[in-house]
């Protein structure tokens, strides 16, 4: 862990940091000065990361020695904890449900839907005292539901029960908690996704979307702080937003 180098910047907690989506986000937030509890899974931070203003910690949805780690790491931060952005995910192999091993539910649930309770049950606690934003991040999937994608749709739809779920709980100790629910993000989990639908030329696929193009990683990171952090938000919570276009 690194500690921070200043304890009246405002905090925020980043799962997933390690993700792309993730280092977006915890990128814009330490450049703006903020302190940021981020977890990684599977790709540690590398030194260049690892700065005076992140406290990185593993953190596994399939652990449950990492609630308790990630509570100590936050309890350990003094101040206000602002915003908590959930960003912990990972896609489904694409095959139709009946050719789909139960494992892969299990696990698709686990790392899209168990990780946000498993985050919460870290840091209801201190959250609650805070009056925190939670700002979950989720997918178009959620509602599109999609052939051929049945273990991530699931999963993203679940989490939005969750999401307003939580904040019908938590609005009584000045918890907002709402959902993001972007469409295709150019990633490399993007290229990784459209390699599983057989996609062979990405560029062409682009050019089909919405104006002919994906989502930036920068554009979904900004809305994502957005509505978590903006005085103009704060009216909102156990909300959908869907973050894409027609088709």
């Amino acid at each position: 862990m690194t500690p921070p180098s200043s304890t009246n910047a405002p905090l925020a907690v980043v799962t997933g940091a390690s993700g792309a989506l993730g280092t977006a986000i915890h990128s814009r937030l330490t450049g703006a000065g903020w302190r940021v509890v981020a977890t990684y899974n599977t790709r540690a931070p590398g030194p260049a990361r690892q700065n005076g203003h992140s406290t990185w910690v593993h953190f596994d949805a399939a652990d449950e020695a990492s609630t308790e780690v990630l509570r100590q790491a936050v309890d350990a931060q003094p101040g206000r904890l602002h915003a908590v952005f959930a960003c912990v995910g990972a896609p489904s192999s694409k095959r139709p449900v009946a050719e789909t091993p139960i494992g892969e539910f299990h696990s698709v649930h686990e790392a899209n839907t168990l990780s946000f309770v498993r985050t919460w049950h870290a840091l209801a606690k201190r959250a609650r005292s805070d009056g925190t934003s939670v700002l979950a991040v989720g997918s178009d999937a959620g509602q599109a539901a999609r052939a051929n994608n049945g273990p991530y749709t699931s999963a993203k739809a679940a989490l939005e029960a969750l999401v307003v779920t939580l904040a019908k709980e938590e609005e009584q100790h000045g918890v907002r908690v709402n959902l993001l629910a972007p469409s295709l993000i150019d990633s490399p989990l993007a290229q990784h996704v459209m390699t599983l639908k057989g996609v062979t030329d990405p560029e062409d696929y682009f050019a089909q979307l919405p104006w002919g193009r994906p989502l930036a990683l920068d554009e979904v990171a900004g809305a994502c702080i957005e509505l978590a952090t903006a005085a103009h938000w704060s009216y909102v919570t156990g909300q959908i937003y869907p973050l894409g276009a027609v088709r």
